[in-house]
C-alpha cells in the first residue's frame, strides 16, 4: 500500500512538474513575441454609415512596466492645457479624456512585470491633417516619446 501511495505522489510530482514547465515555456514564448512587436503601432479606423471615419484605434507593446506607462499617460494629459480628463480609474489603468467635441480612452494592461499594452479608443475629428498619422497614433508616439521609447506605424 505504501508503494502505491509513494508511485502516485511520485505521480502527482512530475504531473506538476510538467504542467509547470509547459506554462513557464508558453510564457517565456509570448514574452518573446511581444518583444518582437515592441514600439509597433498598430492601427484601425471605424468609418460610419457615410464612409468618413467615426473612430480610431490604436495599440502599442512597450517593453515598460504598466504603472510606468499609465504614469506618463496621466502626465501627459495633466499637463495639456487642451485636454480635459474626464474619468479616471488608476486601479483599472484607464483614462478617458476630451479636447473639445473628440474623446478618447486609454488603457494600459500588464502584459508581463516589464512588457505593457497601450491601448487607445478615440472619435474621429471631422478632418483629418494627415491621414498617415492619426490622432490616436499622434498620442501613442507622444507616449513613447515621453518614456524614450523608439516607436512607429505598423500597419492597419
Amino acid at each position: 500500500m505504501k508503494t502505491k501511495k509513494r508511485v502516485i505522489s511520485l505521480l502527482q510530482a512530475l504531473t506538476t512538474v510538467l504542467v509547470l514547465s509547459v506554462a513557464s515555456s508558453a510564457q517565456a514564448q509570448w514574452i518573446m513575441a511581444a518583444r518582437h512587436v515592441e514600439g509597433r503601432i498598430h492601427q484601425l479606423t471605424q468609418d460610419d454609415q457615410n464612409g468618413k471615419p467615426a473612430y480610431q484605434f490604436a495599440t502599442v507593446i512597450l517593453d515598460v512596466p504598466a504603472n510606468n506607462v499609465y504614469a506618463t499617460v496621466v502626465k501627459l494629459a495633466s499637463s495639456n492645457n487642451m485636454v480635459t480628463i474626464v474619468s479616471r480609474d488608476d486601479a483599472g489603468m484607464r483614462i478617458k479624456v476630451a479636447e473639445g467635441p473628440k474623446s478618447a480612452s486609454l488603457n494600459v494592461v500588464a502584459l508581463s512585470d516589464n512588457t505593457s499594452q497601450l491601448l487607445i479608443a478615440a472619435s474621429a475629428g471631422s478632418s483629418i491633417a494627415d491621414p498617415g498619422t492619426s490622432q490616436v497614433v499622434a498620442s501613442i508616439l507622444k507616449v513613447c516619446a515621453e518614456m524614450k521609447k523608439t516607436c512607429s506605424s505598423g500597419g492597419q
